[in-house]
């Protein structure tokens, strides 16, 4: 079978198992990416990197906006089960393995499947990914958000989300390295989603301020297939604080109290902040969390109003 016949079967076969983005882009294009996260330091056969993704289900980004706004704090539930963690992770996780089993079993490739999923058995720690790092410091074993931008199906976003021209950075990413050689998409080259100059959106909802607006000067710089891109320097253990709730005025459903202070804090503070932090068997890592996302769920792009603005009005606006 040609490599052209071979790519639609592969992008055919996750459409249908209900995924919303595929995109496919060689090894190569992720070249500069740190030592041992690079996908032939993983799989030294790899000729294709397949990345796809699968939008948030509007109801749970609603039940965010109810939380956030109307302070309904018990919402949290619907949007760590449905919107972030549980059925997300786990259904790309599936995906993700299936995948990897259908392409051995029938056209004898070699896979390898890659974890998924920003909050998939991890804790928080300064982390050169844009993401929690897990208890071993180092993170993911690849930057699927680097790779989703370098297939093709994103672009970066000042709030080191990838963002999509379809639904924004509302969407939850997988992928698979394989030694078949499939046809690779170009990374979009279009007009850019994410113009912080004009939109401040998450610099200035972000609670902790872990994302400075563009006229701070402080960002970081992505290099991903040949392309450099500037994202704004995210401080991760800002980040955490309000991610986990670390913090009353951050609490969901159980206040922890203020077991963080400050709002640049250092990683010695933050491990100190996960040594009190009580444990639980509720969820995949084991530590609850509020979910703060709000530089996810309030960006523009995306259609952003024509979906969500009715739904996000307030309890004011509706009455």
């Amino acid at each position: 079978m040609d490599k052209h016949q071979l790519t639609k079967n592969v992008k055919n076969w996750l459409f249908e198992q209900g995924m919303d983005l595929v995109g496919i882009c060689p090894p190569s294009a992720l070249e500069d990416e740190p030592e041992g996260r690079r996908p032939t330091d993983l799989l030294t056969c790899v000729r294709s990197v397949v990345v796809f993704g699968r939008r948030l289900l509007n109801g749970a980004v609603q039940a965010q906006f109810r939380r956030l706004e109307d302070g309904v704090k018990s919402a949290e539930s619907i949007y760590s089960t449905y919107g972030l963690e549980l059925v997300p992770n786990w259904t790309m996780a599936a995906t993700t393995f299936y995948l990897a089993d259908y392409l051995e079993n029938t056209f004898g490739a070699a896979t390898q499947p890659l974890g998924c999923g920003p909050e998939m058995g991890t804790l928080p720690k300064n982390t050169p990914l844009p993401m929690f790092a897990g208890p071993n410091k180092d993170g993911l074993v690849m930057n699927i958000a680097h790779a989703a931008i370098a297939a093709g199906i994103a672009q970066p976003g000042w709030n080191n989300f990838p963002i999509t021209r379809e639904y924004g950075p509302r969407v939850q990413f997988g992928c698979l390295l394989t030694d078949l050689e499939l046809v690779y998409d170009a990374p979009d080259d279009g007009e850019r989603l994410c113009d912080p100059e004009k939109c401040r959106v998450c610099s200035d909802r972000c609670p902790m301020r872990a994302l400075p607006p563009k006229e701070s000067g402080e960002e970081t710089v992505w290099r991903i297939a040949g392309r450099e891109y500037a994202v704004a320097k995210h401080n991760v253990n800002a980040c955490t604080v309000a991610a986990l709730g670390m913090r009353s005025e951050f609490a969901g459903i159980r206040d922890r109290g203020d077991l963080v202070k400050g709002m640049d804090p250092t990683d010695a503070e933050i491990a100190e902040g996960i040594r009190n932090y009580e444990i639980s068997n509720c969820n995949l890592d084991h530590y609850p969390k509020c979910y703060c996302n709000v530089c996810q769920i309030y960006c523009p792009v995306g259609s952003w109003a024509e979906t969500f603005g009715p739904l996000r009005q307030t309890k004011e606006e509706r009455n």
